[in-house]
């Protein structure tokens, strides 16, 4: 898993999926690998990061797509009710939760602004924002 870019402010911490309100916020960060291409961009629109993290039915994380994968698919010839799983980019950066520790570094080096917290199997547990 890789990422690219880089940030200064402090990693902010989404709510986790376990409230209301935190599922609220995280499922702006979150698409279905089985969702349209359209789903994602509106996803993306609306969460301000320029990216999203795909998962699978399982709530494992299988991927990453930025608006820039978008365009670069579209440019290929995709329409926007192109799966996300056939665009998404499946190298991507992951943490565990005794990882957290790491994420400024990776958001400093990279292009990255948001990265998963997973649990031993991939399951989503959180999102790190780069601001």
């Amino acid at each position: 898993m890789t990422g690219r870019r880089s940030r200064t402010a402090a990693p902010k911490r989404t709510p986790s999926s376990k409230g209301k309100q935190g599922a609220k916020e995280i499922s702006k960060l979150v698409v279905n690998d089985t969702d349209t291409i359209q789903a994602a961009m509106l996803a993306i629109d609306q969460n301000l990061y320029r990216s999203v993290i795909v998962v699978n039915e399982a709530n494992v994380v299988v991927g990453a797509l930025s608006d820039g994968d978008i365009r670069r698919s579209m440019l290929e010839g995709r329409l926007m009710m192109t799966p996300v799983h056939r665009v998404m980019n499946s190298d991507f950066i992951a943490l565990t939760a005794s990882e957290q520790g790491r994420a400024r570094s990776i958001f400093d080096e990279t292009h990255v602004f948001l990265i998963p917290v997973i649990d031993e199997h991939g399951k989503l547990l959180d999102i790190l924002t780069a601001y």
